[in-house]
């Protein structure tokens, strides 16, 4: 939540609530193609890597997920990338709400474990760095909090050294809250992937690597940057481990219906309640019993009742369906995006990525000679192009016409998608790092299709679905 739940305790805020006038158009529908419905427990015992950005998103928007791991006995790390610092200035503030905010962490996940809050702290050495984790003691679960320390990059991506400039390439590396070190993207991906196989992971929890508006706001149409850019670095590290990945909203979540069962908010509450009389609560009361009284920030008041998974739905005949989804503030809640046509010529016809509407200009032909032909263009397939790839008459004769499907490979995480393969080893790509440039932009409300190496399989944007080509999994679940 990243010094929300205080900022209201406060009545302070650091960015304009979004315009309430422009409520989420599917309140309370699913964020996937059904019945709105909070996630249960996996039925399995799976090691399980929690990867958020801030110390309390994984109370407000992932648990009781969190709470049902552990109590049924199954290993738990959570990874912290930010220090959560909220942007405070002076440093000696920002440092005190760094250490509150971890001792509420400490203190909610010791109620989750049902434990004294009591913890060995050490140096875990990832890729030749030393990342500081603390283990709960007493815990019949192993579980660990493992603190990255980047810097909080605030609602909108502001901060100088935030994890949106990282993303985006306006920042070709990033410091660390507390130190001069810094951090490239790619070493940040693979610092989370080698943590992954050392907790040797089964899945990983994280948050919306689907929204692409980025603010503060409980209207349902914006969330904070560092949520959305942290879950698209664990949701690569899950590419490269081979491990599935699940996501699940943050403040867009706010505009839809209150989803949990009623035996699922105690516990969540509890956790919450304890992290905030150490986060946010400064009242002797707080401070005597350990626990925040009276009625939650009207946030957390919110979250409390919520827990929205973000599943992918699978495609349609016809559809060739993206691994990459998103939302913004105007497109809706459905984040599938399909490949489209959107006009023929008899060469450099246009295609792109589009939300998956279910027109003709989004269906397609895959046929045995390798060619993918336009349903609405008749005709017209599939072709490389000098701008790189769009549609162009058909000619048995045209090598740029003919694609190869290279499935996905993974021991460990079973799923049907594929690279489509052009000439020179050239796939289809999902290109997720044009963002709009505000939270309030019509622009760039899909990500943009280009042309990639082929060897590229930990890269979600180069993978798609396939109706008809066996069961798809999609990366959100």
């Amino acid at each position: 939540m990243r010094g929300e739940a205080g900022a209201k305790l406060r009545r302070v805020r650091r960015t304009v609530l979004a315009s309430s006038a422009a409520l989420c158009a599917l309140a309370g529908a699913s964020c996937s193609s059904g019945a709105p419905s909070a996630t249960k427990a996996a039925p399995a015992c799976e090691r399980t890597l929690v990867g958020v950005a801030h110390p309390d998103d994984d109370l407000y928007f992932i648990d009781p997920e969190i709470h049902e791991t552990v109590r049924a006995g199954c290993q738990v790390t959570t990874v912290y990338l930010t220090a959560g610092d909220d942007g405070k200035r002076p440093l000696r503030a920002a440092l005190d709400y760094v250490a509150r905010r971890e001792a509420g962490v400490r203190a909610a996940y010791a109620v989750i474990a049902g434990v004294p809050d009591r913890w060995t702290e050490r140096t875990v050495q990832v890729d030749g760095r030393g990342i500081r984790s603390l283990t709960l003691d007493a815990s019949p679960a192993p579980v660990r909090l493992v603190f990255f320390g980047l810097h909080d990059g605030l609602p909108e991506g502001q901060g100088a050294d935030s994890m949106l400039k990282l993303f985006t390439g306006t920042r070709r590396s990033i410091p660390f809250f507390e130190s001069e070190e810094t951090v490239t993207g790619g070493q940040l991906v693979s610092a989370l992937s080698t943590l992954a196989r050392q907790e040797k992971a089964q899945r990983i929890l994280t948050l919306d690597h689907d929204n692409a508006s980025f603010a503060f706001g409980l209207s349902g149409r914006v969330d904070h940057s560092d949520h959305g850019i942290g879950a698209r670095y664990f949701r690569q590290a899950g590419y490269v481990v081979g491990i599935p990945v699940s996501s699940y909203l943050g403040y867009t979540m706010s505009s839809l219906g209150p989803n949990l069962p009623q035996n699922r908010v105690p516990p969540k509450e509890a956790s919450i309640r304890r992290y905030l009389a150490h986060a946010e609560c400064r009242s002797r009361e707080c401070e005597a019993t350990g626990r925040y009284e009276g009625p939650l920030p009207s946030d957390a008041s919110k979250w409390v009742h919520r827990q929205y998974q973000q599943v992918h739905r699978d495609p349609r005949p016809g559809e060739v369906l993206a691994d990459i989804g998103r939302t913004t503030a105007y497109s809706g809640r459905n984040p599938e995006q399909c490949l489209e046509a959107v006009r023929a010529e008899a060469e450099d016809g246009a295609v792109r990525l589009n939300g998956c509407d279910g027109t003709a200009q989004q269906k397609w032909d895959i046929r045995d000679d390798g060619t993918i032909r336009s349903q609405h263009f008749h005709g017209h397939c599939l072709t490389l192009v000098k701008a790189g790839v769009g549609l162009a008459r058909c000619s048995p004769a045209d090598a740029e016409q003919r694609w190869a499907r290279k499935p996905w490979q993974s021991t460990t995480w079973k799923r049907t998608a594929w690279r489509i393969a052009g000439a020179k080893d050239r796939c289809l790509y999902q290109d997720d790092r044009h963002l709009p440039p505000r939270w309030d932009s019509r622009e760039d409300r899909t990500p943009r299709l280009a042309l990639i190496r082929c060897d590229a399989q930990t890269q979600p944007g180069v993978f798609w679905n396939l109706h008809g080509s066996g069961p798809s999994a999609s990366p959100g679940g």
